[in-house]
């Protein structure tokens, strides 16, 4: 029961910095659309001009909410647990990776803050920090794979474990959202077209299958553990008897 409702706290807690962190993007950030690639060093300095208040507000409000995949990883990492009848490979892999993960989502609005901390410094500076933002963001693919790739490994193997909530079909998409998420290291190389920073397969697709892939992880994990802890005698055994 405990065990349950502890879950359940860091759900909530990661999802709701999951909806600050993503409303800063928005709201204070203004990258919702990001701005163009081929946008030239003194356009740029001008945004952060314009915006230097809010995007240091985001800063602040990032540098709060940007590890919000650590404590959703905690719960994927226990689900996984039930799993595993020997060493906790897949679960360590998952913890690890959600933890990663925050890698390059708290790194780019503390380049963002730095650029907009002193809004009136040479535009070439601005500009380089800007850029330094907006590619590590795209092009950090492998840092969000880790926790896909057990996640998928996990659905797809023969299920046995009672009220798991990694069905077959969450591994092929979390495996699509992996896939989503490799053209970003393209970004280096386009300042225009579906590979640039704000293009629709380096920015967009990865973005929109990340947000489909969080809301339907939190359903099924939701879901498996009220059922866990409905019968929780028996969701201490991770195998149904054969």
């Amino acid at each position: 029961m405990v065990s349950e409702r502890a879950q359940r706290i860091l759900l909530w807690w990661g999802l709701t910095f999951t909806l600050i962190y993503g409303l800063a993007w928005w709201r204070l950030f203004h990258m919702m659309p990001p701005p163009s690639a081929k946008w030239p060093p003194e356009q740029i300095a001008q945004f952060y001009r314009e915006h230097s208040t809010t995007i240091k507000v985001g800063a602040t409000v990032a540098s709060w909410t940007s590890g919000f995949m650590v404590p959703i990883s905690i719960v994927v990492g226990i689900q996984i647990a039930r799993h595993e009848a020997g060493r906790p490979i897949w679960s360590t892999l998952a913890i690890a990776g959600g933890c990663l993960m925050s890698i390059p989502l708290v790194l780019p609005p503390i380049f963002w803050g730095v650029a907009a901390f002193t809004p009136d410094r040479a535009p070439d500076i601005t500009a380089l920090m800007h850029e330094l933002a907006m590619l590590t963001f795209v092009t950090t693919d492998q840092y969000y794979i880790y926790m896909w790739v057990a996640i998928a490994v996990v659905c797809l193997i023969p299920n046995r474990v009672l009220y798991s909530p990694f069905p077959r079909w969450f591994g092929y998409y979390t495996a699509w959202t992996a896939l989503m998420f490799e053209p970003g290291a393209l970004a280096f190389l386009f300042r225009s077209g579906p590979f640039s920073w704000n293009g629709l397969l380096a920015f967009w697709s990865p973005v929109v299958t990340f947000f489909v892939w969080i809301v339907a992880m939190a359903v099924l994990l939701f879901k498996a553990i009220s059922r866990q802890e409905a019968v929780e005698p028996e969701a201490k055994t991770p195998l149904l008897a054969k």
